[in-house]
């Protein structure tokens, strides 16, 4: 009797302990939140989990827009690829995951952020393409 009850004692323990596990705080992969936000989340929803900076402190939020070009040339809005760009440089820096093979794959998610705001415009995709040279051959 007493082994069945020393047992039974031992599972509720364990079940105990994986239900309270459930509101434990879980350590956060910061670099694997960086590369979502970075690489598999749209741009518009991008924008939206910006305005909310989560894990703050841990991520870098903070932008020049898009640095010495204009923000919007010709009036196409670029803010937003550039909000992103410069998420990636300051927290593939602060990761310590920044070389050239790494800024070549953040500057090219630019490119492509910029043609999607585009859209099927050919005067901006040039100007997006001015914008991917320049961060290719002055980015840092």
């Amino acid at each position: 009797m007493r082994a069945t009850l020393k047992r039974l004692a031992v599972i509720a323990a364990v079940a105990t302990s994986l239900f309270a596990g459930t509101n434990v705080a879980q350590a956060v992969d910061i670099p694997s939140v960086t590369d979502t936000y970075l690489f598999h989340t749209s741009l518009s929803n991008f924008v939206s989990v910006r305005a909310t900076k989560p894990y703050d402190g841990q991520l870098d939020w903070s932008s020049d827009g898009c640095s010495d070009s204009p923000d919007k040339p010709f009036g196409f809005n670029f803010l937003p690829g550039c909000y992103r760009h410069d998420f990636g440089y300051r927290n593939y820096k602060k990761q310590g995951r920044f070389n050239e093979t790494t800024r070549k794959t953040i500057d090219d998610n630019l490119y492509s952020d910029l043609k999607g705001i585009c859209g099927s415009n050919i005067a901006c995709k040039a100007t997006a393409w001015t914008y991917y040279q320049a961060v290719r051959q002055f980015g840092s």
